[in-house]
């Protein structure tokens, strides 16, 4: 019995222990929104690879961030989560860390490994279909031969069928959802998503009522993460998922397809059949005018054909609809009821007043409808529209909720100018028109202005020594032409960075021109130039060509040396370089090796190398600095080196 006793106060004692530690662990767990990259997949590859970056507090909105390899822009292919990002590596990107750009911050995650020697996958087609889908992949670096390449397809291995160095086809195997990857001569490519169709056979009840619960049978529903079953266009509830069956409870819809959607790809369509009356719930306006829009708001909207919406017995123009809205232009009739029908039932009625204003229509021009025109401060606009006066001091334009000029008012036009906003705006803002501080209506949707942001279209540059200063200082000039760089009077918004270095810009039209002077450790092959304005910001790459004028053979204490003269070739500063020396023997490029350990000036480079000949052939050198290549040959007649 003692025994016993104390065998229960100590589960006792260690059930409030680790409650304790629990509620220690959760009740001060500390929050924090700012985004954060954890890591990401796959860790290294090549141009066009798809790479997930996983992490933290991720904007949905993909518009909102941008991705880059190496201080190089990757392209967003799909739209994000708060925790995954999937973008594609940029061509030449190098080695270097992953980071993100959300608005002004800057998250830099792993380093993404750049393989130059990797295969490439530019395309794959088809991208949809089920096992046993024959796939193109098109690309460059593969293996002529069909035993050295490998398809995956979700991490399965595909059926390679044939190959070439720029082609694969392949059969896909049974799997799921996946990205498709090659690995030829041993190094590993991921490429696009393959997805699988999902494939619909049946329903176990055809008809039924909203709220019930129906199985649907097929294949494929589970080869993706993100299932939907849509009846008419409005989503069901999933209650389970087999892979070959889903149960889903039916929502409030109207007769039509039943259709699974698995990351995006629809099935085909099966028929389930129920009627309920649609109801009414409210007006966007219970007063307006004729032919503005309004959204009648309720459910059981959906039917097999479009609803019926009638004031006071008049038809109006439906624009568009969904289960729970839809969005109308108020035909000419007189106050009373609007009624919706829905394949021959009609919902309860709701009152709605007419009115009479202003109205406006379309921006600068009538024939076709413009509804939004883009320039910079101080453009001129023009909205068309009608009941407008002559008065100006009663009319007023706001441009995002900040007051426009008014230039000139008639009955059908009003003529403003775009007032000039701070950096915090958005580019695209909403055109509001008042009479004596009643809003006009929109029949045709609203107005809005587009603010121009800068863009780079290209850029030179000139390295000179610096005049009347100690040697290693140059003169750096760099031009870059453009869009859009008056985009602010009088320039006030307007920046170059070089670098991310802002300089003094001299600014003639959409030419730019910088001119400052630095040590020789700025005479770089690489710089990265970016425009700003307070509208936005464009960031280029831009590269100085690569030339080799000469290069000739020594023997410096027994050591075998190479000197390459040129220019263009950076300095230390710049990444991703490169020398490579061979010798044609009976046409075939021999390449010898080169120390690891380089001299590297802007103008000269001198390598050493452990072979110990030097015939009378035909030599060649090959400088590389990131993208830009330089080769150059000659016949070098020298005796045989020891």
């Amino acid at each position: 019995m003692f025994c016993r006793k104390n065998i229960f106060g100590l589960l006792a004692f260690m059930l409030a222990l680790s409650l304790a530690q629990c509620a220690k662990k959760y009740d001060y767990a500390p929050t924090d929104n700012s985004a954060i990259i954890d890591s990401i997949r796959p860790q290294r590859g090549t141009e066009n690879t798809q790479v997930r970056i996983y992490g933290r507090n991720f904007p949905v909105d993909t518009s909102k961030l941008k991705a880059f390899f190496n201080s190089k822009q990757g392209l967003v292919i799909e739209k994000s989560t708060n925790n995954v990002i999937l973008a594609s590596v940029p061509s030449e990107a190098g080695t270097g860390n992953v980071s993100l750009k959300i608005g002004d911050k800057n998250i830099v995650g792993p380093v993404f490994t750049y393989d130059y020697d990797a295969p490439v996958i530019t395309d794959v087609s088809p991208l949809l279909g089920n096992a046993g889908t024959e796939i193109t992949i098109n690309g460059r670096k593969f293996s002529s031969s069909a035993a050295n390449n490998k398809v995956t397809v979700n991490g399965l291995p595909a059926t390679v069928i044939s190959s070439s160095a720029t082609q694969i086809k392949a059969t896909v195997p049974e799997t799921k959802n996946g990205p498709v990857a090659v690995t030829s001569n041993g190094i590993t490519n991921s490429g696009p998503v393959f997805r699988f169709i999902p494939q619909f056979t049946g329903l176990d009840k055809t008809s039924g009522f909203a709220g019930e619960v129906i199985v649907l049978n097929g294949k494929y529903f589970d080869a993706g993460p993100n299932v939907a079953v849509s009846f008419n266009g409005v989503a069901g509830t999933i209650i389970s998922n087999a892979g070959t069956s889903i149960e889903v409870r039916v929502p409030a819809s109207t007769s039509g397809n039943v259709v699974v959607t698995v990351d995006g790809v629809n099935s085909n369509a099966q028929t389930f059949t129920y009627k309920m009356a649609p109801i009414i719930t409210g007006l966007s306006k219970t007063i307006a005018f004729a032919q503005d829009t309004l959204t009648v708001y309720g459910r059981n909207f959906n039917g097999t054909g479009t609803p019926i919406v009638n004031f006071e017995g008049v038809a109006a123009t439906v624009l568009g609809h969904s289960a729970s809205e839809i969005k109308v232009r108020i035909p000419n009739s007189v106050s009373g009821n609007v009624v919706v029908t829905v394949d021959g039932v009609s919902s309860n009625s709701i009152s709605f007043t007419y009115s009479q204003s202003i109205v406006a229509n379309s921006l600068n021009q009538t024939s076709p409808v413009l509804r939004s025109v883009s320039g910079i401060d101080g453009a001129s606009v023009t909205i068309k529209g009608g009941n407008f006066g002559t008065t100006a001091n009663r009319i007023r334009v706001t441009v995002g909720g900040q007051n426009a000029t008014i230039v000139s008012v008639t009955n059908t036009d009003v003529v403003f100018l775009t007032p000039s906003f701070s950096s915090s705006q958005d580019n695209l803002q909403q055109i509001k028109i008042y009479l004596d501080n009643f809003e006009a209506t929109y029949p045709n949707g609203n107005l809005t202005f587009n603010y121009l942001e800068p863009t780079i279209l290209s850029t030179t540059a000139t390295i000179v020594p610096a005049i009347g200063l100690p040697a290693g200082w140059y003169t750096f000039t760099f031009v870059v032409n453009g869009n859009n760089y008056n985009a602010t009077a009088p320039n006030a918004n307007f920046e170059m960075l070089i670098d991310g270095v802002k300089y003094n810009t001299t600014v003639n039209g959409n030419t730019a021109t910088i001119t400052f002077t630095q040590t020789s450790a700025f005479v770089k092959n690489r710089y990265d130039i970016r425009v700003n304005n307070k509208w936005g910001s464009f960031i280029s790459a831009f590269q100085r060509n690569v030339t080799i004028s000469d290069f000739d053979y020594s023997t410096v204490n027994g050591s075998r040396t190479i000197t390459i003269d040129g220019n263009g070739f950076g300095s230390t500063a710049d990444l991703n370089r490169s020398v490579r020396v061979y010798r044609i023997i009976n046409g075939v490029k021999n390449y010898l090796t080169v120390a690891s350990s380089l001299s590297w000036t802007e103008s000269r480079l001198i390598a050493t190398f452990s072979e110990n000949f030097l015939d009378d052939l035909t030599y060649g050198v090959e400088v590389r600095v990131n993208s830009r290549l330089a080769t150059k040959e000659k016949f070098i007649d020298y005796i045989r080196v020891n």
